[in-house]
């Protein structure tokens, strides 16, 4: 076996057996060297994905804007949010004491938007009517509304847009 620049080779940059052809040790970095590049890509990949998306497994806590304190008891208040990949919540907040809860404005199975009548939330394609904190009052709606989890913090509500309950 010869190396490259002992004189008795051509300037090949990996070991050479006497035939020209290249060791078992040159093709196994070779190899190794790929599997590597490609794995590290991936991983740059993926944690560049992260940064930019956010991970799923983490909460997406969007703030709001709005005060507690704006919010009256038990009247419903249509907000619209957006997150940094530019998707909209359409969202209803209803505070019940020091509780706030966020509701999507399209209930599930129901092809249309809520409509805040009075104290009550109207699908009206669907003929399903909900009270303003979520409790189905009349129409072929299975279950209750879901709700996003809300919380106050720094003086405005905050939504996780990830967790819908």
């Amino acid at each position: 076996m010869t190396w490259a620049g002992d004189g008795r080779s051509e300037g090949v940059p990996f070991p050479v057996e006497e035939e020209g052809l290249p060791s078992q040790a040159g093709r196994k970095g070779k190899v190794f060297l790929a599997l590597f590049g490609s794995l590290l890509g991936l991983g740059l990949c993926m944690i560049f994905g992260l940064a930019i998306f956010g991970a799923p497994w983490t909460p997406r806590w969007l703030d709001t804007g709005v005060p507690p304190d704006r919010l009256s008891e038990g009247v419903p208040f249509p907000i619209t949010l957006s997150d940094r990949s530019g998707r909209i919540y359409p969202l209803i907040l209803v505070r019940t004491g020091e509780q706030i809860r966020a509701f999507p404005m399209q209930p599930p199975g129901v092809s249309c938007l809520l409509k805040i009548e009075g104290l009550e939330l109207v699908a009206e394609c669907a003929g399903c009517r909900f009270t303003a904190d979520g409790r189905l009052l009349a129409g072929p709606c299975a279950s209750p509304l879901p709700t996003y989890p809300a919380r106050i913090m720094g003086g405005s509500i905050w939504i996780n847009i990830n967790r819908l309950q």
